[in-house]
């Protein structure tokens, strides 16, 4: 009978002074001997332990808090027992709860993880800055979440990873079957439903460069749901930085929804300044609030503002911004879980994370002002 194994076990906090659990351990709390134990913690392929006894040992383990030997298990599996996540801006606050699920998952799976930052998104691919980590043995596998959608991409091209075990998290990248996102259309429909209920026919959206991934299908989820809708919708694009929120909110106050961006369609925006605007990144809503206080527009009462990241901060400001909370932990330990199946050899699908995912209100939105 095949058992799969579950993953390894948590350690649970240890008093001060208190033994290191070993493998003799847990062989005498089962009554087993040492070389079960060892094989059935091991995840030996060969192993024939019933099942029973099979779930006593890792019970027990989690119980006494054993921690694998990593050195070990990385010379007997070949792995280094290390994966490298790649993140752009990390102080940008919602990576936060990204790299926490994704931390916390791989030390349940036996895994540590190195942060590294790339602070300029280009559009090379990553294999020329990243794959050397995997080709050197400092790490198993990359999580990467710098990636550009680039002509190459919509040309069938790859990104030079294809040997090394890696996964896209919040991004598409060029060859199919890699990828962990999240369901950035939903976020779009959220904010959409919220603000048309209340009265809203003109809505923006501000967001950082089309190249990035997230933004491109939160656009075409924008103009979709607005034809559909019949809501005029303008776009603007800056960077991701509090900079951008300000200077797209400047044009879009400068030029009255003119020229300045976009409607569902294509055609130029007009019939006046939209009322509710929803915002792609949280340091671009800073901008973008400095912005309408700068010329004296008032939120909500002359916009209405949807955040679409989430953070407690948001609800310490002037004006505590409304919403979208996105399964971002989730996020992070679904890329865990997809990039370690690489390294094991196993042929994994798209992953798309839908939930949990909901709208935090807060006191950014109302009904659009009276003409």
């Amino acid at each position: 009978m095949t058992v799969e194994p579950p993953s390894p076990p948590v350690p649970a906090p240890r008093k001060a002074g208190r033994r290191t659990a070993r493998l003799v351990d847990i062989a005498e709390a089962v009554g087993v001997h040492t070389s079960t134990v060892s094989r059935v913690l091991n995840g030996d392929p060969a192993q024939s332990v019933r099942p029973e006894i099979y779930e006593k040992i890792w019970r027990t383990a989690r119980q006494q808090g054993y921690r694998p030997n990593a050195l070990a298990r990385a010379l007997k599996r070949r792995h280094t027992g290390a994966l490298a996540f790649v993140i752009p801006l990390l102080r940008n606050p919602i990576w936060v709860r990204l790299q926490r699920g994704a931390l916390q998952r791989a030390s349940e799976r036996g895994y540590a993880v190195m942060i590294m930052e790339e602070e300029e998104m280009a559009a090379a691919p990553p294999a020329s800055s990243y794959r050397y980590l995997v080709d050197e043995s400092r790490a198993d596998g990359l999580l990467l979440a710098t990636s550009l959608r680039i002509p190459s991409h919509a040309e069938g091209g790859t990104s030079g990873l294809l040997a090394v075990p890696h996964v896209y998290v919040n991004r598409r990248g060029p060859e199919r079957g890699n990828d962990v996102v999240m369901d950035e259309p939903g976020a779009v429909r959220l904010f959409l439903e919220h603000v048309a209920a209340l009265g809203h026919q003109r809505v923006a959206l501000i967001d950082g460069p089309v190249e990035v991934d997230t933004v491109h299908r939160r656009e075409l989820a924008a103009r979709r749901a607005c034809a559909a809708r019949g809501l005029q919708l303008t776009v603007l694009h800056e960077d991701v930085t509090e900079e951008g929120g300000w200077a797209a909110t400047q044009r879009l106050l400068r030029r009255g929804a003119g020229a300045g961006g976009t409607v569902a369609g294509g055609a130029p925006a007009g019939g006046g300044l939209p009322t509710a605007c929803a915002v792609g990144s949280l340091n671009q809503m800073f901008g973008v609030m400095a912005a309408l206080r700068a010329v004296g527009r008032s939120v909500p009462g002359d916009m209405s503002l949807v955040s679409l990241d989430e953070d407690e901060c948001l609800a310490f400001l002037d004006v505590p911004v409304t919403s979208v909370a996105m399964p971002l932990p989730e996020l992070g330990s679904a890329a865990v879980d997809a990039l370690i199946a690489r390294i094991d050899g196993e042929n994994a699908p798209d992953v798309m994370i839908r939930e949990p995912m909901s709208l935090v209100h807060r006191d950014s939105v109302a009904p659009p002002p009276r003409s």
